[in-house]
């Protein structure tokens, strides 16, 4: 596995655990961003948030990518522990 490729699957890892232990969604109310914000800055359907959200869907892919850079982003605005 090339370094871009094993570093992409842990940044995947840590969106996934970021949604299903709900920080991902607490962040983005604490920051008082609406899921449709959210989903235009990921380039996704607001639905698609919703799911990831809500355990209908896992993240994946490059949208799941720039979901998780949005929230460390938000994460470190708010001083959150990783």
């Amino acid at each position: 596995m090339s370094v871009v490729t094993q570093t992409k699957a842990l940044r995947l890892a840590r969106v996934r655990v970021a949604v299903v232990t709900g920080e991902a969604q607490r962040l983005r109310e604490a920051a008082c961003l609406s899921i449709s914000e959210i989903a235009a800055s990921c380039g996704v359907d607001q639905s698609t948030v919703w799911r990831w959200e809500h355990g209908a869907r896992r993240p994946r892919g490059d949208q799941a990518l720039r979901y998780g850079e949005l929230i460390d982003s938000l994460r470190e605005q708010l001083k959150e522990p990783a």
